[in-house]
């Protein structure tokens, strides 16, 4: 699990990187609202583009949708995505195993620091989680660890 924590939150740093660096530019407005009506996005182009030059593109097909994918793809976006992804890991890695008035049935893996209290059985307390914190975690990190391309695959 902690592997898998580790790298998503080395994907969502790449993302943020990517995202970071494209805010740099150049970025120009889309030179024909008749095509987009109302669309009040931007196209990256090459480093030739001088600012406010008009993008022409021809050869795309499906411009429409092109655009539209790039406009909910803005750097913006991206790292608005990236900082819920991280908020999100943050509170699934900080649920607590369950604790229990009577120790005895405490989970295992339950410790004073991380979780406020133990399991009294000697024979339990240290050994692995038992009351299905683990098991959620790593569940919800691989749904979002799948977002960034992990495969099970991954896993080895």
């Amino acid at each position: 699990m902690a592997d898998l924590h580790a790298w998503t939150l080395q994907q969502i740093s790449k993302r943020e990187a990517t995202a970071l660096a494209a805010t740099e530019g150049p970025w120009v407005r889309w030179a024909d609202q008749e095509v987009i009506p109302g669309w009040d996005g931007f196209i990256m182009i090459g480093d030739d583009a001088a600012d406010g030059e008009e993008c022409n593109p021809v050869a795309k097909v499906n411009i429409v949708e092109d655009c539209e994918h790039i406009t909910l793809n803005d750097p913006a976006s991206v790292l608005r995505r990236c900082a819920a992804d991280r908020k999100l890991i943050g509170d699934v890695v900080a649920e607590r195993h369950i604790l229990v008035e009577d120790c005895w049935y405490t989970c295992a893996a339950a410790t004073e620091e991380r979780d406020g209290g133990e399991n009294c059985d000697d024979e339990r307390r240290g050994g692995a989680c038992d009351c299905g914190r683990d098991a959620r975690v790593e569940r919800r990190l691989r749904i979002v660890a799948e977002g960034y391309g992990w495969t099970e695959s991954s896993d080895g």
